[in-house]
């Protein structure tokens, strides 16, 4: 009899964590606070991913418009996305405009739009990302995302993505200045966090030549 009821209660928490992850809300106790002052770059801890995809631009930015559950790839080692919540009206696209990310790994960051702009051979997206509640994010104030997306003129489209961190000064490696951001690099931003931009990209570029 116990042996049945444990099997029940398992399987309806593991339905009722499923059905939970479908859905982003802001958590018990947040509080929606303005990103941290943005510094120097030469203060940040920099990482460049790029990828040349077989389609013309808007074909690239077409296909790229899906949710972000769709598009960021989970990794051995990073949580994916469950979801996200706007904070602001509208969708994610215009200078200003925030939402709330869930990661499936239970913890939540907040986004900001910072720049967006498109020409007719270019575009740009650069935002903001913090409040991050992971434990392994403990090391980070914030990062910047930005993209660059050029037209090649030939039918194909390159993407260049740099992601920065700005670290915690009291906190470790960021304590220790320079060397502290060069541990930061060759230890978790040039690895796991690489393999999760290209995974990315690669994502894309399946997506959008299909």
């Amino acid at each position: 009899m116990f042996c049945g009821f444990q099997s029940f209660y398992c399987l309806y928490y593991r339905r009722v964590r499923l059905c939970l992850h479908k859905f982003c809300v802001p958590p018990s106790g947040f509080v929606d606070t303005p990103h941290p002052a943005i510094v120097d770059e030469k203060e940040l801890v920099s990482h460049t991913e790029e990828i040349t995809i077989d389609r013309p631009l808007d074909k690239v930015l077409e296909g790229s418009n899906r949710p972000l559950k769709d598009t960021i790839h989970k990794t051995s080692s990073l949580p994916g996305v469950s979801g996200d919540h706007m904070l602001t009206q509208g969708t994610f696209r215009a200078p200003g405009s925030r939402r709330l990310t869930c990661l499936t790994d239970g913890s939540t960051l907040e986004e900001e739009v910072l720049q967006r702009e498109r020409t007719n051979n270019s575009y740009r997206f650069r935002y903001v990302v913090w409040n991050y509640t992971s434990e392994t994010a403990r090391p980070i104030v914030y990062g910047i995302g930005d993209f660059h997306d050029s037209d090649l003129g030939d039918g194909r489209a390159h993407v260049v993505w740099t992601y920065s961190f700005m670290l915690n000064r009291e906190r470790f490696p960021g304590e220790f200045g320079g060397f502290g951001r060069f541990l930061f690099r060759v230890g978790f931003l040039d690895r796991q966090y690489a393999d999760m931009m290209r995974a990315t990209l690669n994502g894309t570029k399946t997506n959008v030549e299909r």
